[in-house]
């Protein structure tokens, strides 16, 4: 019926190769793998986006922006407190208050936990592009991102802390690029850097510590393998640039006064004993075993590098190490500054099994990850091509409705755990007495959100800026709450005629018992207790 030569021939089938050659722009990239890692680690290792939102410190800063929004300048005395009205207030972390404001107005809380984790996927890349450099092995890169992040998830919560790990990420990019490729002329981009961090967040002296490090390790590196007379060069590098970003540091709204602040803060022993995320890392919590596994991979790594005379790697593991065990609010960075460090251990030490055991299952091993990794070259070769991003966009955008729209799914409901703090005894503080203004007594771990929730129509007895009000301070607010014998004294001193406390405080089942106290509500969470006029 047909024709000689009219047979249809079989089309051809593309193959995966030259459908990536062809829509290599429309596939993720392994950066965008690593952009998203946050957000599975959030759903994989805690309870959801409420974990964002666990600390009321969220509340106050939203608030202290909200009020340089309005007044146009960084506030120099305190606006929040009665206990502290017009004292002088370092605002730290102003520019990061600024921005979370403003994310408040347009966005609600959900905004807030979307910025939180568009900065922790920022975070994620610059940690998965480093540790690839370092390393050349993309499969090691992205499974010590992910631990990273998982060992991070401890103090992931939706405040301006969340900029230095991504501050010190970039830090160690540069540093490591410096290190590796012989190029000072980057360390240029550090001092501006500074400036940016030490506006955003108080934790800019880690920059410095790192070019410290940076600086003493090359010097002492150079020293072991007998060049002694580069020692100096490479390491003044360093210390010059350090010096640099020092005096960067200085413009900020405060100046110096910033400086000794931070160090007064952080020098007190008082905080390092009362306050729990600069203790120690409770190792029974559920997120520890991320934390163990970087750990032990950074000390097996830095064994591994002083065999190799690598000390600047030495430096930072153990040094970060000792500062990660010293204080959970650490571990963050530690993750973010010992991965590249890890990564390029770990590819040495693969080499060296598959070259000790070639026939054994090492080899086997060694040769599967091999060909995973052979896989990943291939999509990072396409990296190189210009890229739509668009799967971390789409997911950006789901996410995103998914916090506006969160139906019954509790782990996607942006809000302040009502199981946590007392959202709705909040709401009846405007419904006390209206003839007196309310001098409110609550839990300094309560005070963000009742800033949040009630200011400027009520101030409160204290809140999270334990810097601000001082160890003495503190030590008083928390004899009340244990209910030491002078308790009634301090209330008074203050002239509190309000309390809302947790149902199962002491303080609480003291006032239940006094005459001169009544409960005007109670819920599972909260009690507010009104101090009556009645003379007996």
């Amino acid at each position: 019926m047909f024709g000689a030569g009219t047979e249809e021939q079989p089309k051809a089938i593309a193959s995966p190769t030259s459908l990536l050659d062809s829509c290599g722009s429309l596939f993720p990239s392994l950066s965008d793998l690593a952009f998203l890692i946050p957000i599975v680690v959030l759903f994989w290792c805690t309870t959801g986006v409420g974990w964002l939102l666990m600390d009321s410190d969220t509340g106050w800063h939203i608030r202290a922006g909200e009020w340089m929004l309005n007044n146009g300048r960084v506030p120099t005395t305190d606006v929040f407190s009665f206990t502290m009205a017009g004292k002088p207030w370092f605002a730290w972390e102003w520019l990061s208050d600024v921005f979370m404001a403003t994310v408040d107005r347009s966005g609600g809380l959900a905004g807030i936990v979307l910025a939180s984790l568009l900065l922790l996927g920022a975070t994620s890349v610059c940690i998965y592009k480093s540790t690839v450099a370092e390393s050349g092995q993309r499969l090691i890169a992205l499974v010590l991102t992910s631990l990273a992040m998982a060992a991070s998830t401890i103090h992931w919560l939706a405040r301006p802390h969340l900029v230095t790990p991504l501050m010190a990420a970039l830090f160690c990019w540069v540093l490591n690029q410096v290190e590796r490729d012989s190029k000072p002329r980057l360390l240029l981009a550090l001092p501006p850097l500074t400036i940016l961090w030490v506006n955003l967040h108080g934790g800019f002296f880690v920059g410095i510590v790192l070019l410290i490090s940076y600086g003493v390790g090359a010097a002492a590196g150079d020293l072991v393998h007998g060049i002694r007379r580069n020692a100096w060069i490479r390491g003044r590098q360093y210390f010059l640039t350090a010096g640099a970003c020092a005096i960067a540091s200085l413009l900020n709204p405060y100046g110096y006064q910033l400086h000794i602040h931070v160090a007064r803060y952080l020098g007190a022993s008082f905080y390092l004993r009362s306050v729990s995320e600069f203790q120690s890392i409770d190792f029974h919590s559920f997120t520890a075993a991320y934390f163990e596994t970087v750990l032990v991979l950074a000390i097996a790594a830095a064994v591994w590098h002083l065999g190799s005379g690598r000390l600047i790697h030495v430096t930072l593991l153990l040094s970060w190490s000792h500062l990660a065990l010293f204080s959970a609010r650490n571990i963050p960075i530690f993750a973010v500054v010992t991965a590249p460090s890890i990564g390029l251990a770990m590819r040495e030490w693969l080499e060296r099994a598959a070259s000790l055991w070639p026939t054994q299952w090492m080899g086997k091993v060694a040769g599967n990850l091999e060909e995973m990794e052979a896989g990943l070259r291939r999509i990072a070769n396409s990296d190189q091509r210009r890229h739509w991003h668009l799967v971390p966009c789409f997911a950006v955008l789901v996410f995103a409705f998914s916090l506006n729209h969160p139906g019954r799914m509790k782990a996607l409901r942006p809000e302040f755990d009502r199981n946590r703090f007392p959202v709705d005894a909040a709401r009846l503080l405007p419904q006390l007495d209206r003839s007196r203004t309310i001098r409110l007594y609550s839990s300094w771990q309560w005070g963000g959100y009742l800033i949040y929730s009630t200011w400027p129509s009520m101030s409160v007895f204290n809140d999270g800026r334990t810097d601000f009000y001082g160890p003495a301070f503190v030590k008083e607010g928390s004899s009340a709450w244990e209910v030491a014998p002078d308790w009634n004294n301090i209330l008074a001193r203050y002239g509190v005629n309000a309390a809302l406390l947790p149902i199962d405080s002491a303080l609480a089942s003291v006032l239940r018992e006094r005459w001169d106290w009544r409960p005007v509500y109670q819920d599972q969470v909260a009690v507010l207790f009104e101090k009556t006029e009645d003379k007996r």
